[in-house]
This record gives structure tokens, sequence and C-alpha cells, in this order.
């Protein structure tokens, strides 16, 4: 009992002196944990952040734009979509809705084009562009340039296409060099689609002192690939083979790093841990007598109610649990007696999709909190559907529906 006091206590006192994290602070952690490939830890940080109370509008649609980004990286393109969506309905709330509507659109084709789905991802990019990449900020239409390069390269439009990429080297060039290799592999397809071998070289050799100077393993590799792709397709499988190496060398070389960075990031946290604890303990000190006091009394008043009514509610979930079993008796005798006519008459019905969806969870043990989560609906819509099959159906409760089916 005194361990779990004192395990409750610090928990507590911890919880009241935490900081929120800021939106700036919540960038930079991302990123760090982005580059060592911990997934888990940006949707935890993000998750954290949506948890904090009083954030802005604003906030909450940076937030779930990041958490879009995130599951784009792992690869899960309707979750990214839904968080895009969560998104926009914060963004359109504030005095940036223009802003906001053209952003969000501009991610959906960002995913679209990952999900190779690149009729959808012209489209959306076609119609940014009619608008002229109205409030649009230059980290946008960096990639919104490659990908349009990329549409008229499947075009085989490769003089529209390299004047698009150019464009697009150029506002990386200025702004955002360390993207460069992405602009690069572009352009490498490109003057391999046009037979301009020299080019091609020049170009790959751009690329990876490009990515060398940036530190980016990951960029590097990326060109090898498109190398090796290259060749492939040329059936120069000497040379496919040679750039299949290097990629075999970066991906060994890129887990390496990884590794070493983690044990550096958990030295530095531990450091900062210390040194922010260090700081606040005298400052605190007084508080947290306080307050330990309060949690002590709350907790032996909480401790004393749950005593007293531990009988009473052992009782209950005594007679509960009897009454439950009657239950299930009884239905189980209505089940084999009605079972094979229900059947047949529920074949004559006619649901939506929808409401066959929520009847197949139901069978499943499903909660209506549990159908909503998994259908990526309210409570109120799962409510709304079994109203309309109890009715259909002439009767009262989920129990009576589950005996029908089953």
């Amino acid at each position: 009992m005194k361990k779990i006091i004192t395990l409750f206590l610090l928990f507590s006192t911890l919880s009241i002196f935490g900081n929120n994290i800021s939106l700036k602070k919540l960038n930079q952690e991302i990123e760090l944990s982005k580059n060592l490939g911990n997934h888990e830890a940006c949707i935890k940080l993000v998750c954290n952040f949506l948890a904090q109370p009083n954030i802005t509008s604003a906030e909450k649609y940076e937030a779930y734009v990041l958490k879009s980004a995130i599951y784009r990286r792992l690869y899960k393109y309707e979750h990214a979509l839904h968080f895009l969506d969560l998104a926009l309905k914060e963004g359109i709330k504030g005095d940036n809705r223009a802003t906001a509507e053209q952003e969000i659109k501009a991610e959906r084709s960002f995913i679209y084009f990952d999900k190779q789905a690149f009729d959808m991802s012209e489209k959306l990019t076609s119609e940014l562009e009619a608008t002229g990449y109205r409030n649009l900020e230059p980290k946008y239409l960096l990639f919104l340039y490659t990908q349009k390069g990329y549409f008229l390269l499947k075009r085989k439009e490769y003089a529209a296409s390299e004047e698009i990429l150019n464009k697009a080297f150029n506002l990386s060039k200025r702004h955002f060099p360390k993207e460069l290799p992405i602009i690069f592999g572009k352009q490498i397809e490109l003057y391999h689609h046009t037979a301009n071998v020299e080019k091609r070289d020049l170009t790959y050799k751009a690329g990876i002192q490009s990515a060398r100077q940036a530190h980016n393993i990951k960029y590097e590799f990326y060109l090898e690939e498109v190398m090796k792709n290259v060749f492939s397709s040329s059936k120069d499988y000497k040379n496919a083979f040679f750039h299949q190496q290097k990629c075999d060398s970066l991906f060994s070389l890129y887990n390496s790093n990884i590794n070493s960075s983690k044990v550096e990031l958990l030295e530095q946290q531990l450091k900062t841990q210390e040194y922010s604890y260090s700081s606040q303990k005298k400052h605190y000190m007084l508080l947290t007598i306080a307050v330990f006091a309060l949690l002590l009394l709350l907790l032996l008043f909480i401790t004393y109610k749950l005593y007293k009514n531990t009988k009473l509610k052992n009782k209950f979930i005594t007679e509960e649990n009897e009454r439950i079993q009657n239950e299930i008796k009884y239905h189980l005798q209505i089940s084999e007696q009605t079972q094979s006519s229900n059947k047949n008459k529920l074949d004559g019905f006619h649901f939506t999709e929808r409401q066959l969806q929520i009847i197949d969870l139901l069978k499943k043990g499903k909660s209506n909190k549990e159908i909503a989560a998994e259908l990526f609906i309210s409570d109120n819509t799962v409510k709304y559907h079994l109203k309309i099959i109890y009715n259909v159906l002439n009767i009262k409760q989920r129990n009576e529906l589950l005996i029908m089916y089953a």
C-alpha cells in the first residue's frame, strides 16, 4: 500500500509540474525521431500534444497534418487521408481557411502520388496550378513542381518536364538544398528517357554529392536505386547489379547509423532529464509537500469509500452474473426453436452495405464504440443504423438480432 501511494503521488506531482509542449518543440522532436526512423515515438508525441488542454484550432490543424505525414511515411495512406480530414475541419475554423484548404489539397496530392494513384494526384495538382498555387509556401511548391515534372515525363512531354524540373531545382537550391537529391532523381529518369547519357551520369554524380553533403544516406540510397532501375529497364544488367550492390551497402550503413544515433539520443535525453530535475527540485519543494499532503488525504478518503462499497459491489456483481446466465440460457432455448425459420425470414430483408457491416461486427461481439472506431463513423451514426435494423426486423434489442443471425 505504501509503494502504491508513493508512485501515485510521484506521478501526480510530475503531472502538475510538467510543462505543455509547444508546436515548435513538437516539430523539432518529431524531426529528430523521424531521422532515427522511430515513427512510434512520432505518433506518441503528436497524440500527447493533441491531448493538451487549451490548444488552439490552428495548433490542432498543424498537429493533424504532422500525424498524416507520419502515417504517409508508414504507407498507411487511408489513415493519412483521415487525419487530413480532421486537419481541414480545424483549419477552416480560423482566419486562414483558404490557406488550409490549399495546403490540405497539396498534402492529398502527395499521398495519392505515393499510392501511385497518379490520376487523382495529377487532378489535384492541376487544380492547385489553376489557382496559381495561391497561399502555398515554397515547401509545397517544390514537391508540386516535382510531381508535375513526373507527370509530363510519363506523357513524354520531355521539354516541358525538363522546364518544370529545372524550376523545382532552382527552388530547392534556394530554399531547401537538402531536398535536391529528389529533383536529381527525377532528372536522371528524364535524361534516361531522352537518351542523354552524358547529362544522366553528370546528374547522378551531382545528386550523390548533394546527398553526401547533406549527410543523408536515405537520399543517396534513393539515387542508387534510380540508377539501378534505369539500367535494368535498358537491360544493362552489369551496371544494374553494380548499383544494386551500392544500395545494399548503403542500407546496412543506414541501419548502423540509426542504432548509433539512438544510443546518442538516449544519453542526451538522460542528461537533459537529470539537469531539469536538479534545477526544479528546490523551487518546487514546498509545493510538493503541500500536494503530497492533499493527495494523501484524498487517497485515504477514496480507499475508505472503496472499502465501504466493496461488499455492495460484490453482491451486485453476483446477482448480475446470475441474471446474465439465466438470460443466456433463455435465449439459447429461443435460438434453438427459431434458428431455422428466422434464417429463412432474414433472406427477404434488404440492408445497405453499411448496415450489413454493422450486423457483421455485432455478430463478432463488438460494442457500439468499437464499431464506430472500426468504420470511422460516430456512435450516433451506429445507433441510427441499429434503429433502422431493429425496425426492419421488428425487434427491440441486439440480443434478438444475434439470435436471428446465429
